[in-house]
């Protein structure tokens, strides 16, 4: 099992961070409906902080993955028309941006709200804004808002990936299961 990219196939490095990213990101999301619908109580503070936790896990995910493609790049896109290519293109690029502006935005809210990011008691984020009810509704508006967007974009990705094994029955799906 390599650890790393090659032109043909993703390495274990490169799939186990999607594949963590995936299930964490879209817990997140549905962690944060969840989180939002409920009244003040001590279990939604707890979510909160679980959210948080979590959000800043993804946050650091995303990095190690940024810092992975220079040290590895992805294999091409198999694509089988301009179109698609280019869609698929702006969909990864999407989501990259949404994991990496979500926890930041996350991060804004909190602060600006008055209160601290930390990661599982273990250690807090620096302060990235002082209490601020301006700036905590604005990172609010951006948090809340890139949920619903993160779900249709992450469905597409889905169906574009079963597109590729079903229709086409080219290897993009299996590049990302390690089955190529």
């Amino acid at each position: 099992m390599k650890l790393y990219n090659d032109t043909n196939a993703f390495g274990l490095v490169s799939r186990a961070n999607h594949w963590i990213s995936a299930f964490l990101f879209i817990g997140l999301i549905a962690l944060g409906i969840y989180m939002h619908e409920l009244p003040k109580s001590p279990e939604k503070f707890e979510l909160y902080d679980l959210h948080k936790s979590l959000g800043i896990g993804l946050f650091a995910l995303m990095m190690l993955r940024l810092v992975w493609l220079k040290i590895s790049p992805n294999p091409e896109q198999i694509s089988h028309n301009r179109f698609e290519h280019i869609l698929a293109h702006s969909v990864k690029g999407i989501l990259y941006l949404a994991m990496i502006m979500m926890p930041i935005s996350g991060w804004i809210m909190s602060n600006s709200g008055g209160h601290e990011a930390a990661f599982f008691n273990l250690f807090t984020l620096p302060d990235l804004v002082g209490e601020n009810e301006t700036v905590h509704e604005i990172a609010e508006t951006i948090h809340g808002t890139m949920g619903p967007l993160m779900i249709a974009i992450i469905a597409l990705h889905i169906v574009g990936a079963l597109k590729h094994h079903l229709v086409y029955k080219d290897d993009t799906l299996k590049r990302m299961l390690g089955k190529k």
